[in-house]
């Protein structure tokens, strides 16, 4: 028997791999993955490593339809997007998808997105008027950066503890620096639970005092 090749965490194109879930009927291991686009897909070690299978279908459903959109600026904002609410593994995860921000039904599609928002202009980037809120044709715009440096979410630290704010829909998130670099634990529902978030991560980046 072929030895067992852990494939958790591993990018194959636009999918990638959150589980072990088993073996198939033909006895090979199967595998729980998330494509860019936000939906879940069942795929094989064969078919992964062997790139047969690249994406959960939509893909080839882009090219079938023609969006024609793979070299203009709302397509590679709209990948962006999609990366930031639901690949574990994108460095901006912690502060979209981890905080609970999703994006909306329609827009899971690259067509269902630029349908509603078009073009940017210039330099101007996809920002949300609330920046709390999630990815909805109601909530964003083609924003300047200076527009959206006077946008910018705010943490606010009201639970009295250092590292430890308060989130999206009054959940609670420790963070650190270290470095230089900004750190995140997970999106919490107690205040105890960040407390312990804060420790580890105090441990991990600072080490032991």
């Amino acid at each position: 028997m072929p030895k067992f090749c852990d494939l958790t965490g591993r990018r194959f194109g636009r999918l990638v791999v959150v589980r072990h879930v088993g073996r198939n009927q033909n006895k090979r291991q199967v595998w729980d993955c998330l494509c860019d686009c936000g939906r879940p897909h069942i795929a094989d070690s064969g078919a992964l490593i062997k790139t047969h299978t690249t994406s959960c279908g939509c893909y080839l459903k882009e090219r079938i339809t023609k969006h024609g959109g793979s070299n203009r600026a709302s397509y590679n904002t709209w990948r962006a997007m999609m990366r930031r609410c639901y690949t574990t593994q994108d460095k901006d995860y912690p502060r979209y998808g981890g905080t609970g921000i999703v994006v909306c039904a329609e827009w899971r599609t690259y067509t269902g997105f630029v349908a509603a928002m078009g073009e940017p202009v210039g330099k101007e980037t996809l920002d949300r008027v609330d920046p709390y809120g999630d990815y909805t044709p109601t909530n964003c715009r083609w924003a300047s950066l200076a527009t959206q440096a006077r946008n910018i979410r705010k943490r606010t630290n009201i639970s009295g503890h250092r590292g430890i704010y308060v989130v999206n829909a009054g959940k609670w998130m420790a963070a650190i620096t270290a470095s230089r670099k900004k750190y995140y634990g997970k999106c919490r529902d107690t205040l105890v639970e960040a407390l312990e978030d804060r420790k580890k991560l105090e441990l991990l980046h600072w080490g032991a005092e």
